[in-house]
């Protein structure tokens, strides 16, 4: 029996041929877990809390100003790719997967053919692109911990999620809507998300079958997203939220600037998104009354959901109509609810998107018939 130490060795035509062992991939930290709950009514500063809260367990929040990032070096620490000074005054800070992916950016590496790579082609790949890249070296390490979650550069904005929600309350004050404002959602995560509705502007689409006026207010903590303000419907029997298509009345705000022009761009976005939310339920309400044919084709032509996306789309579809196969025609109503409780199995991020694609559904059909 060879020793352990010893190279495998193989046969081939008959000649034994060495083949060296090499190390397995370095992988990344995880990132912060995504959340989403859909709660009973809270009000404002209690959700705040609890999104709030979720960020604080993920770590020690601050930022590391890098002079010259070609004075670091990525690094194997515990099996995990981590950033380390050359000079040594810092431990090896681990790479969260973002962290990670932001550096591939910047370096313009594929990051899924580095992650599949041995440990020592890694390093070699990477180190080498690191330090023949020739555009500012001038970067900001986002840190969880002593973990690196974000990697941006000198013209990121931060508003994380402490300041959104101060941000986000003072205008709700000046608006006089904290009081009447609640929350049914509530997500954290790489992106967090509040979902506020006012319960005093609801619709009885059908009897018993309520839907409320509302906004989503998104961010990310981590270079993910801007910070979004989207128009919305909401859904209490199913607890389905219908978003504003990306087109049309979500209102963003890039990282980027100053943090004044945030703060002053999120007091002013609100009244608008609101003005946009009464206009979606105004489709919303067409909806029910509006029917969609051949309702194989229209979910074929879906391009923007995955395989698994359509099958689970198709599934509540059926749910909707009540039977075992897909019906032939369907009201629109049906057909976004379907959309909608569909996005509810997918991450945070994704709900959204999918949330808005139901929007966008809303109103090409409403929009064509008009």
């Amino acid at each position: 029996m060879p020793r352990p130490d010893q190279e495998a060795m193989t046969q081939t035509n008959g000649h034994a041929a060495q083949r060296p062992i090499l190390a397995p991939p370095l992988r990344t930290a995880p990132d912060m877990p995504p959340r989403w709950e859909d709660v009973d009514e809270l009000d404002f500063d209690t959700a705040a809390d609890r999104i709030i809260q979720a960020h604080k367990t993920d770590g020690f929040t601050r930022d590391l100003p890098i002079a010259d990032l070609k004075t670091w070096v990525v690094a194997p620490h515990e099996g995990q790719f981590a950033l380390a000074p050359l000079t040594r005054h810092h431990p090896p800070k681990p790479l969260r997967s973002n962290g990670f992916s932001n550096l591939m950016v910047r370096i313009g590496a594929p990051a899924d053919f580095i992650r599949r790579l041995p440990a020592p082609l890694q390093l070699a790949n990477v180190n080498y692109l690191l330090g023949a890249h020739e555009e500012t070296s001038s970067a900001t390490l986002r840190l969880r911990g002593e973990e690196v979650a974000a990697v941006v550069s000198d013209r990121y904005a931060p508003l994380d999620v402490e300041e959104l929600v101060t941000c986000v309350r003072d205008a709700l004050v000046r608006f006089d809507l904290l009081q009447g404002v609640r929350v049914r959602g509530v997500a954290s995560g790489m992106v967090d998300n509040m979902r506020l509705i006012l319960p005093g502007e609801q619709v009885a689409l059908k009897p018993g079958d309520v839907s409320n006026v509302g906004l989503d207010i998104s961010t990310s903590s981590f270079a993910r997203s801007a910070i979004h303000i989207s128009p919305m419907v909401w859904r209490l029997v199913c607890t389905n939220g219908l978003r504003s298509p990306h087109r049309r009345g979500q209102l963003s705000f890039r990282h980027v600037g100053d943090k004044d022009r945030l703060r002053a761009g999120i007091a002013e976005a609100i009244p608008s998104a609101l003005a946009h939310a009464r206009g979606l339920m105004t489709q919303w309400q067409k909806a029910v009354t509006f029917m969609v044919e051949d309702v194989a084709r229209q979910i074929e032509q879906m391009r923007e959901l995955t395989f698994a996306e359509r099958k689970g789309f198709e599934e509540e579809v059926k749910r909707e109509a009540q039977t075992s196969a897909l019906p032939e025609h369907i009201p629109l109503y049906s057909l976004v609810n379907a959309l909608t409780a569909t996005a509810k199995s997918a991450v945070p991020a994704r709900r959204l998107e999918l949330e808005a694609f139901a929007g966008d559904v809303l109103e090409q059909h409403v929009g064509r018939a008009q």
